[in-house]
């Protein structure tokens, strides 16, 4: 889970939505912290999507499920592992 977490900020910090200093833990809310709102989250979705050749339903965009890095790691494990 910790390479999903690590492409995840990759992506945030590349995109600019994260800084160099920032130390997200992985059950802070993105949301709550400023660092993803809708748009972005569209965005991250299609890059989780291109990078792990994945389709993300979207009734799996839920808070539980993409407002933290261990939930949206979980939800990527369980797309790719069938």
């Amino acid at each position: 889970m910790s390479e999903i977490h690590e492409d995840i900020r990759h992506f945030l910090k590349t995109e600019g939505f994260l800084n160099e200093i920032s130390s997200l833990q992985e059950n802070d809310s993105l949301t709550e912290t400023g660092v993803i709102d809708s748009i972005i989250l569209l965005q991250l979705v299609d890059f989780l999507e291109e990078k792990y050749h994945i389709e993300i339903p979207v009734e799996m965009l839920t808070p539980e499920n993409f407002d933290t890095l261990a939930g949206i790691s979980k939800s990527i494990m369980k797309l790719t592992q069938g």
